[in-house]
This record gives structure tokens, C-alpha cells and sequence, in this order.
């Protein structure tokens, strides 16, 4: 449902075409989703300002990656309006769940009804659990994880359990991290992968950033750059550098020594210790996050279920 708040027939005419335009646009944008993920969550309404000429979305999707085009969207079919997507909600979700098994999940991209061979969006470990469920279809649940992220899990859920609580930091010490890091060397690459089989780059972080330091970082490198995004590479122990190369992939993120850095290389297909000379080179765009704002993201997260209720949107652009 909407609402106008119009003076005049014509305002009140334009602003009836506005809401109409925008809801058609948004329920083909929420059958294109459904066709190609299996799922959704979109449900969204507009409020008009018809004599400022202004758009307020209100509601709630699925994930935070939706916020943006759900406004371009509405944009794009009432050309002459303001757009405003404050208003707009990631989903709350539902009861959280045990992992189904003490062996690692595989959440997927995508429906396993729709792409039987779906990439690997990740692995979870029983540590990595509870997952919070979001929805379901063709036998497989839409969830998400501690830190966000949102995927399918084939099969069963594991029985309900209490929302968690993300805990406070409850290391400081840069060297621990970067010594953490060093038996990973030699570690197989493989995306998705979060285990000493096979790791990708921005799970190696994350792994070390919890294990060693109690903080929950988002799985993506491009979400771990917004924690607090700096330009240049960072030359501080535990810092966390990305670079945007041919050789490794766009926004690769590894963990800073002071005068090298440790990341699981797409291009060498292993955990690699670099100089830092090495480690920038043909990069065309270099960006960190420094240690001490780590233990701040950990301590501003802290007593949330996850980052998302916590407040941390994820994909937003950097």
C-alpha cells in the first residue's frame, strides 16, 4: 500500500502515476529475483510528496546489495522525482539455527533447483554457525550467517537455538595476528574455501581476525574495505591491504607484517608472503584498513546476532 499527500488535481494526478509506475516497476523487479534466485524479499511502498515532488521508500528487502537498485529502480520509471531510500530496511529475518552436522556446510549462490551445480558461496565450519533463517524453496533454506552473508543450504536446518551475541575483541596485539598467519603459508588456494584444504583471500583474514582477535569480519573483501576504508596500502603490523591488479583479484586483501604481506594469491594459487614492493606491483588502485580499527569494528559490532543486525550494510561502493 501507499500513500499521497497531494494538493490539486494535477499534483494529485501525477503523484497517483509516480506510485503506480514505481510499484509495477518494483513487483517485475521482484519477479525477475524470484525467477533467477528462487527467493526474495521485497516488499516495498511509496510515499509521495506531490508538491515537492519527492519519493520515500519504506519497507524491507532481502539483502543490503538490493537497497541500491530498488531506488535506481524506482528512478529510472518516475524520471523528475527525488528518490529517497532511507526508509528502506535489510529484512529482520527469523529464528536462527544449528548447522545441520558437525562436518563443514556448503552455502551456495543460488538455488540448487535452479543451478544443480551453484557456486560455492562459502564453507561453514560448526564455529562459523548459527545460521539465521531467511527463507525456503525446493528443499533448500535461504540463511544467513554471522557475518552477513546471505546463501542457500541444501538439506535440513540443525535445531533452533538462541540468537548469538558477537563478542568484543579480546586480543590488541598486531604480532599475534600476523604470527597467526604465518603456519597458512603454502595453503592451497580455492574460493570459497575456508579451511587449511583450500582458502581463499579475504576468508584467510577473516579466519585469523577471529580466531585471534574475537572480531567478525564480513566474508568479502569488498565488505572487509568498508570497516574503515584508507587510501595507499597500509604500512602498519596487522593491517589489512587490498589491491585492485591483473594478477590477483579485484580489491585482494592480505595481512600486513610491517614490511610484507601474507595472502592467499588467486595468480600462485597458495598462501604467499610478499614484499610489499612485490605485493603492489601493476597495481592500479591500493587501499587499507588499519589494525586499530579492527578492535573499533569489533567493539562497535559486540553484543549484536550479526553484523547485519548490528547495522554494518554490506556492498555498499567504496
Amino acid at each position: 500500500m501507499s500513500s499521497v499527500d497531494a494538493h490539486g488535481t494535477r499534483e494529485a494526478i501525477e503523484a497517483i502515476e509516480a506510485i503506480e509506475a514505481i510499484e509495477a516497476a518494483l513487483g517485475a523487479l521482484r519477479s525477475r529475483l524470484r525467477a533467477r534466485h528462487g527467493w526474495t524479499h521485497l516488499e516495498v511502498r511509496a510515499r509521495v510528496d506531490a508538491a515537492a515532488r519527492r519519493v520515500s521508500l519504506h519497507g524491507e528487502v532481502a539483502v543490503s546489495r538490493l537497497l541500491g537498485p530498488v531506488v535506481a529502480v524506482a528512478g529510472e520509471v518516475a524520471p523528475g522525482w527525488t528518490i529517497e531510500g532511507d526508509a528502506l530496511e535489510v529484512m529482520a529475518g527469523g529464528t536462527w539455527h544449528a548447522l545441520p552436522g558437525p562436518g563443514l556446510a556448503r552455502l551456495l549462490s543460488a538455488c540448487p533447483r535452479l543451478e544443480p551445480a551453484a557456486a560455492l558461496a562459502t564453507e561453514l565450519r560448526p564455529v562459523d554457525g548459527p545460521v539465521q533463517r531467511l527463507g525456503e524453496a525446493s528443499g533448500a533454506w535461504v540463511v544467513r550467517t554471522l557475518d552477513g552473508t546471505v546463501g542457500w543450504l541444501p538439506g535440513s536446518l540443525g535445531d533452533p537455538v538462541e540468537p548469538p551475541r558477537l563478542s568484543a575483541p579480546h586480543h590488541d596485539d598486531p604480532r599475534a595476528l600476523v604470527e597467526a598467519a604465518r603456519p597458512w603459508l603454502g595453503t592451497p588456494y580455492g574460493l570459497g574455501g575456508v579451511t587449511e584444504r583450500a582458502v581463499d583471500c579475504s576468508a584467510l583474514v577473516q579466519r585469523l581476525a577471529r580466531s585471534v582477535l574475537g572480531v567478525v569480519l564480513p566474508r568479502h573483501s569488498s565488505d572487509q574495505l568498508l570497516v574503515a576504508p584508507r587510501s595507499g596500502p597500509g604500512l602498519g603490523m596487522g593491517d589489512l591491504s587490498f589491491v585492485w591488479s591483473e594478477r590477483e583479484a579485484l580489491c585482494h586483501v592480505g595481512i600486513g607484517t610491517g614490511e610484507a604481506v601474507i595472502h592467499a594469491s588467486l595468480s600462485r594459487r597458495r598462501v604467499v608472503r610478499d614484499a610489499m614492493p612485490e605485493f603492489l606491483a601493476g597495481s592500479r588502485r591500493t587501499m587499507h584498513v588499519p589494525f586499530a580499527e579492527l578492535l573499533a569494528f569489533g567493539h562497535r559490532m559486540a553484543g549484536a546476532p550479526s553484523l547485519t543486525a548490528a547495522g554494518f550494510t554490506l556492498g555498499r561502493p567504496v
